[in-house]
């Protein structure tokens, strides 16, 4: 997905370096794919994100302990926002994951998706039941699954949002996961890209660095270790383990590294990796200074400590026949003298290469603590009191705070509701002088301001009844016209359909299904109310046509007219992921259109037909290339149609179209306009709301004609003039019928719209 598209942030990721204090937990990753549309969408998503992240970062325990907890309270921040707001009503899938200490820990709840591919196996994580089991930000607690895994050199990791699986296929999507290595991350980000049939998905690919290397560059770097964290344990299964507690405490079975508390992390030690020969003097010289000083009882501490130390006092002691305590003399740089090392929880082994002299010690046993004698008369009822007035004077103070602060919101949330109000006076004020433009953008500001209020203090009757009043004003600013002819749709597709483009040439329909990679044909009736022909797929991925070439994965397809000497039938034309254009009618069937210099083309995403001449917009190249007639196909060499100083960005490109103009739709919602490989000044007037995924375009090919833009967010078809002015908009008088919005088709003969959705195909005259 491209950075620029506002769903872009949905995902975070947090890799802490050298120096932070988050460094000891790892890095982690968190995505988002939020359920539900709302103006107040993005600040969820950021309040989600800051809660996980803050959880991740300050809760101590085992990386999947704390990975469940970060998805709870993010669960819990959506679902307050939703029981404040009723009207938000949204929900959410997260997957949060951890890569610490060598270990990759997974954690997910809701519609997400992963695949992680070592040099054995591939894994996909969650399944499929699973990961439709519950949402987050509803009423009951979601259903969170848990992965671990040890990380090697190569090991790849791709997080993705559940339309991946959708787009694409599972064998598709591991594979490219598993081919995928350091050097040709790039490469796989493209083709990944590709399997989305240009629609913006959001992803994430990692690649498991060389971990030898990294601990070369790691000698004599200070480790962030916890004081009194146990080592880290180095054995993270791929699967779930249940936890078990102990007798003592302790946890057993949870192979998750254990994460310290934020207090502890405040106070950190650093100790040196296999420290050289030069920290070590440093540490031995620091030892001896400390056994100068005039503590006594520390000496005897570091004393005990340092065995080598102790013996050389022996011997001294022998040689003096003294046995009392002698001067510690000057250490010279050979004695053998082993820096000082905290005592560990559990014992690590690291090899018969590792001397005795370097095992660890355990510190001496402490004497036993005595409780004092408890207190009588006064003073016992002087505790017994202090003990009864601390918790409630912590309930005090903390209940103090939480006033205050909902005191700031309650005026925030006023001020707000009373900069709506003002922006309503603007809007009557832009109204009186026709000013249409003014009184929209100020609307839309009156609604940004309610919906920051509505975070703060909930729905008011004051901010419900400026709610209504903008809503009114927008609808006759908008115009806002219901299409109620789309109760009864010419089609009706499977759960498994994928339908994506739609060409019609007077009764004659056809539809690309990506999702069962193939063309469809149908026959409407002349009024076009119903469906008389259904006649199955007339081209598949995989099929081989005469001349033996054979049909690849399918991408566009675009109608040419009957070409007076040149092309005496009007065709469908077909474009495949291998450069191939196919051309089908119904006496010829499918027969492969030779191009000249059909091997010099890059990826070719688009092609469109205008004046009979073939536009291919290749997206590795930036180039669009132009064949005109000749011969027997297109037997001249194409032309560049950009100028050479103007090179078009065609990557992310969904739609193409022609009008002796080229329009190009990127998935960032940015509609461009070029005329002879100029690209025009354009851009389309911003209305309250715009911003949605816009998906396909439409537009009558004379100049003065129209726009219709397919916004599949906000469920609803945009409709603009040739300048960028808005005109109005059509949105479904049942709000059912536009819900997953695809693609769009404007036959100037008839006058109709064809509206391609998800679970079906709609044919509604263009309201006038």
């Amino acid at each position: 997905m491209d950075h620029r598209n506002p769903r872009a942030a949905h995902l975070e990721a947090f890799e802490p370096g050298w120096g932070d204090e988050r460094a000891a937990r790892g890095n982690l990753y968190i995505l988002i794919e939020l359920i539900g549309s709302s103006p107040v969408g993005s600040h969820a998503v950021r309040e989600m994100q800051a809660t996980a992240e803050l959880t991740y970062y300050s809760a101590g325990g085992p990386v999947s302990q704390v990975l469940k907890q970060a998805i709870t309270d993010a669960h819990e921040v959506l679902r307050n926002m939703n029981r404040n707001s009723p009207d938000i009503d949204l929900r959410a899938g997260i997957i949060c994951a951890a890569v610490v200490q060598g270990h990759l820990v997974i954690a997910s709840a809701g519609p997400t998706v992963a695949f992680i591919a070592t040099d054995q196996r591939l894994d996909q994580f969650p399944l499929d039941e699973e990961r439709f089991s519950s949402n987050v930000g509803g009423e009951t607690e979601p259903n969170i699954h848990t992965y671990r895994h040890v990380l090697n050199s190569g090991d790849a990791l791709f997080l993705g949002e559940s339309e991946w699986i959708l787009q694409s296929d599972v064998r598709t999507i591991g594979g490219a996961v598993v081919s995928t290595t350091v050097s040709n991350m790039q490469e796989m980000v493209l083709h990944l890209q590709e399997q989305g049939e240009n629609v913006p998905l959001l992803g994430l690919l990692l690649v498991y660095a060389d971990e030898e290397q990294g601990e070369e560059e790691a000698v004599g770097t200070p480790l962030p270790t916890a004081v009194g964290a146990a080592p880290p344990v180095h054995s993270v299964p791929g699967e779930e383990r249940t936890t078990h507690i102990g007798t003592s405490g302790n946890r057993v079975g949870d192979p998750s590294p254990d994460l310290p508390s934020a207090a502890t992390m405040q106070h950190q030690l650093t100790v040196p990796i296999r420290p050289p020969e030069n920290v070590r003097n440093h540490w031995r010289k620091r030892a001896f200074r400390l056994l100068d000083r005039p503590s006594r009882w520390f000496s005897s501490l570091l004393q005990g400590l340092l065995p080598e130390r102790r013996e050389r006092q022996n011997e001294q002691t022998q040689q003096t026949g003294t046995e009392g305590p002698v001067p510690p003399s000057q250490p010279t740089p050979s004695d053998p003298v082993e820096p000082i090392q905290q005592a560990p929880r559990q014992q690590i082994s690291e090899g018969p290469a590792v001397s005795r002299s370097e095992e660890r010690v355990q510190l001496p046993a402490l004497p036993g603590y005595a409780p004092p004698a408890p207190s009588k008369g006064n003073r016992r009822r002087l505790i017994i009191a202090i003990a009864i007035l601390i918790p409630l004077l912590t309930s005090a103070v903390v209940g103090a705070a939480f006033l205050r602060e909902g005191s700031i919101n309650q005026e925030e949330g006023l001020q707000l509701v009373e900069l709506a109000d003002g922006k309503l006076l603007e809007v009557q004020q832009a109204l009186a002088v026709e000013d249409k433009a003014t009184a929209r953008a100020s609307l839309s500001e009156a609604q940004r301001y309610l919906d920051e209020a509505i975070v703060l203090i909930g729905v008011t009757d004051r901010i419900q009844e400026l709610s209504e009043v903008i809503a009114t004003e927008l609808q006759d600013l908008l115009q806002v016209r219901a299409l109620y002819s789309l109760d009864v749709p010419l089609l009706e597709y499977a759960a498994d359909a994928e339908p994506q483009r739609i060409v019609v040439s007077n009764q004659d329909i056809y539809v690309l299904d990506s999702g069962h990679q193939a063309i469809f044909h149908y026959r409407a009736n002349p009024e076009r109310t119903l469906l008389e022909e259904d006649n199955g797929a007339i081209l598949k991925e995989g099929d081989t046509v005469p001349g033996g070439v054979t049909v690849g994965r399918l991408v566009d397809i675009a109608w040419q007219p009957r070409i007076s000497g040149f092309e005496d039938k009007a065709s469908l034309l077909i474009l495949d992921r291998n450069n191939n254009v196919f051309r089908y009618n119904r006496l010829d069937g499918a027969t492969h259109l030779v191009l000249r210099e059909q091997s010099s083309l890059g990826s070719v995403g688009q092609l469109g037909i205008y004046n009979g001449r073939l536009y291919l917009a290749d997206e590795r190249s930036d180039q669009i290339f132009r064949y005109s007639p000749a011969g027997l196909a297109y037997d001249d060499p194409p032309a560049e149609w950009f100028d050479e100083q103007v090179r078009g960005d065609l990557a992310g490109l969904i739609a193409m179209g022609i009008d002796g103009d080229i329009w190009l739709l990127s998935e960032d919602g940015t509609l461009i306009r070029f005329r002879e490989g100029q690209q025009l000044p354009f851009s389309l007037e911003r209305i309250p709301g715009l911003g949605g995924l816009l998906v396909d375009f439409a537009m009558a090919e004379h100049a003065d004609g129209m726009l219709f833009l397919a916004d599949a967010t906000d469920e609803r078809i945009l409709v603009y003039d040739k300048e960028g002015r808005y005109i109005q908009q059509f949105v479904d008088a049942e709000d059912m019928a536009l819900a997953g919005l695809r693609g769009l088709f404007l036959d100037e003969v008839t006058d109709i719209l064809y509206i391609l959705t998800k679970s079906g195909l709609y044919a509604h005259p263009l309201p006038r």
